[in-house]
């Protein structure tokens, strides 16, 4: 996993056993929820977390060894505030029993957890995965449910809404390292995902906020695939996101400049990346390779976003290089 974008809460490095699970059960207990846990493997123990708190949100990133997990009544009686976790397998697996399910984990599934209650998780292999945080009431109210009725311990499949959960707030998490304020408002936005995966997880139909919030991401996720074709069309985009023009439109009504905004400034990021690398091609195939139509559609982008032409951008980037 990349951990672009996390501060660093925890590397057990060289820590001997037990040290290392005693100061692991303190790092989860900070950037997830308060456990008690041992290990699952005979090999020295080994795991990273690194977490942000975004506004009401907590995103976290694990890669560990073989454990085992339990959230047991002492922690719950002890814990000020509860939330609703969502976790979603990136790699490896793991056994769940948590409100009178039990269950196995695979790459891609989303289990959500309620800190109220007892959780047993056990991993006999390295896993890697994400988890979102957010307050047990919040997510209640959002949902217009009791907090005892929120899906706890219910799983989404691969290929769900799960795996397009975690890329939503891995972004979240990049942008925060250079951009808090602009996280907040992109982990908010996200909660209309988060309670859309709760709600299919609990059976029950989205939202109109929810659903849309679905949709906007899948066309984000459409964009972010097919940017740099410069044939690209709104007709190819709502075909490609199953939605018409109209719907395409007001799910991207909402932000700044629209669709065509969205696209230009995808575009001009790509060519900075390729200009900053010391890409040797001309402009007019950079230009191409970010998607632009046509290199004068490429200079009037990009100089309206950065205030140079690419070939002035170019050799500010190579200068800064060569001065580090």
């Amino acid at each position: 996993m990349s951990f672009e974008g996390f501060p660093e809460v925890c590397s057990t490095g060289q820590i001997p056993p037990p040290d290392a699970f005693d100061y692991w059960e303190q790092m989860v207990a900070g950037a997830i929820t308060e456990v008690s846990i041992a290990p699952t493997v005979p090999r020295p123990f080994a795991g990273r977390i690194r977490a942000v708190d975004v506004g009401e949100v907590a995103v976290g990133a694990v890669v560990a060894d073989g454990h085992e997990l339990r959230r047991n009544r002492r922690h719950i009686a002890k814990a000020d505030e509860f939330h609703v976790i969502g976790s979603v397998v990136l790699r490896g697996g793991a056994q769940v029993e948590h409100a009178g399910h039990r269950v196995e984990l695979t790459p891609g599934a989303m289990i959500f957890y309620d800190t109220a209650q007892p959780i047993r998780w056990r991993s006999d292999v390295l896993i890697e995965d994400l988890t979102i945080r957010v307050p047990r009431q919040r997510v209640a109210d959002y949902l217009g449910v009791r907090a005892e009725a929120l899906p706890a311990g219910r799983v989404i499949g691969a290929g769900g809404a799960g795996s397009m959960l975690a890329g939503y707030f891995r972004r979240v998490a990049d942008l925060h390292a250079t951009d808090p304020g602009a996280a907040a408002v992109l982990a908010a936005s996200g909660v209309d995902l988060f309670g859309a995966a709760a709600a299919i997880a609990a059976g029950r139909e989205p939202g109109r906020a929810q659903s849309d919030a679905v949709s906007r991401q899948q066309v984000l996720n459409y964009l972010h695939a097919h940017f740099t074709d410069p044939g690209l069309s709104v007709d190819r985009i709502a075909a490609g996101c199953r939605v018409s023009r109209r719907t395409l439109y007001r799910l991207v009504g909402e932000v700044e400049g629209g669709l065509g905004a969205m696209l230009r400034r995808l575009r001009v990021e790509r060519a900075r990346a390729l200009l900053e690398a010391g890409d040797q091609r001309s402009i007019a195939t950079v230009a191409t390779a970010a998607g632009f139509p046509n290199e004068r559609q490429f200079y009037r982008a990009f100089r309206a976003a950065t205030g140079m032409t690419p070939g002035e951008y170019r050799i500010v980037a190579r200068g800064a290089i060569a001065v580090a």
